[in-house]
C-alpha cells in the first residue's frame, strides 16, 4: 500500500511538467450535498479561509444526499447569499457544473472541495454519494477536486439539541485536514495543477477528536460500503420506508478504506472517475464477448 509521502511524490511527478501558474491566493470552489449553509461546509470554509485561500461557495439550496452525479435539465433557480456564496436549487453536480462552466468560467478555481459531508462516504457507496458526485463533476470539467466526509454514529440520530453531535464536533478537524492537504499538494505542484488530470481525492474522517484518531492512511476503496440500505413496509400499506445501517461486510474488508475507517483511521483514497475498467479486467472479459459483429446479426 502506498504511504502518504509516496502519494504526494507521485502526484508531483505527474503534474510538474504543466504550464499552470498560480497568482495570488489559491482559489477554492466549495460545494457539498447537505446545503449551502450546512454546518460541515461552514466549518471547512472557515478552515480554508484561515489558511489564506480565496473561497467561493456554490452549493445546493437544500439537502441532496444520495444524488450521485445527477444533473437537472430545465430551469434551475440560482440565488446569491452575501459575498462569494451562491445556492443552486439542484444537485451537487449541478452546483459545480454551473460554477465551473458559467459563474467562475473567466477565472477557474484551482481546486474544488466538496463537504464536509454528514456521514462517511466509503467503498462502494461513493457511486451514490452527492458529496463525491460534486467532486466527480469538477474533475470531468477539468478541475481537480477533494471530497471530504465526517463519519456518524447512527445511535446519535435522535440526540438533542443537535443530532449527531460527535460528527458536528469533528467538522473543524476535517476542515483543517483539507486545508493542510491542499497546502501540501500546492507545495509539490510547482505552479501546476494540484492533482493529475481526471483524479480526485476522497477523504473520510471519523467522528473523533484529533487525539483519538488511530492515524491517517492511504487506502483503496473497499468492495463494500460504509452503509447499506434498509427497507421497511407495513402490511397493506402501498408505501415503504428506506434507511441506512452500517454494512458489516465492510468492517473486515482487508486493508481498504471501509475496514481502516472502522478501526478509527482517517482514510484518503485516490479516485479516477472515468468508469473505464482496469486493463487486466478488460483483457479477461474481452474473450467472453466473442465476435462483436455477430451481435447485430439478424
Amino acid at each position: 500500500m502506498l504511504r502518504p509521502g509516496m502519494l504526494l511524490l507521485l502526484l508531483a511527478l505527474q503534474v510538474a511538467q504543466s504550464g499552470w501558474a498560480h497568482e495570488g491566493p489559491l482559489r477554492v470552489l466549495l460545494s457539498n450535498d447537505d446545503g449551502y449553509d450546512a454546518a460541515g461546509l461552514v466549518a471547512v470554509r472557515e478552515a480554508l479561509q484561515a489558511a489564506g485561500y480565496a473561497v467561493t461557495v456554490v452549493a445546493p439550496l437544500s439537502q441532496q444526499s444520495g444524488s450521485g452525479v445527477r444533473i437537472t435539465l430545465g430551469e434551475i433557480a440560482i440565488a446569491q447569499h452575501g459575498h462569494d456564496t451562491w445556492s443552486v436549487d439542484g444537485s451537487p453536480a449541478d452546483s459545480t457544473s454551473y460554477a465551473i462552466s458559467t459563474l467562475l468560467a473567466a477565472r477557474l478555481p484551482d481546486i474544488v472541495v466538496s463537504g464536509a459531508n454528514l456521514g462517511q462516504n466509503l467503498g462502494a457507496n461513493v457511486v451514490s454519494s452527492g458529496t463525491v458526485g460534486a467532486a466527480v463533476m469538477a474533475v470531468q470539467l477539468g478541475v481537480p477536486a477533494i471530497a471530504v466526509s465526517v463519519g456518524l454514529d447512527l445511535a446519535e440520530a435522535r440526540a438533542t439539541p443537535t443530532r449527531f453531535p460527535s460528527t458536528v464536533a469533528a467538522y473543524p478537524l476535517a476542515g483543517q485536514m483539507v486545508a493542510r492537504l491542499i497546502g501540501r499538494l500546492a507545495a509539490h505542484a510547482d505552479g501546476g495543477p494540484l492533482l493529475p488530470p481526471d483524479t480526485l481525492l476522497n477523504l473520510n474522517v471519523p467522528a473523533r477528536s484529533r487525539e483519538a484518531l488511530a492515524g491517517v492512511r492511504l487506502a483503496p476503496l473497499g468492495r463494500h460500503g460504509g452503509f447499506r440500505m434498509t427497507y421497511g413496509k407495513k402490511p397493506g400499506e402501498p408505501r415503504m420506508s428506506s434507511g441506512i445501517e452500517i454494512d458489516a461486510a465492510g468492517l473486515t474488508d482487508g486493508e481498504c478504506d471501509t475496514a481502516l475507517f472502522a478501526q478509527g483511521y482517517a482514510t484518503l483514497s485516490l479516485l479516477r472517475p472515468d468508469w473505464n475498467a482496469a486493463t487486466e479486467a478488460s483483457a479477461r472479459v474481452a474473450p467472453l464477448l466473442g465476435e462483436l459483429e455477430s451481435l447485430r446479426a439478424p
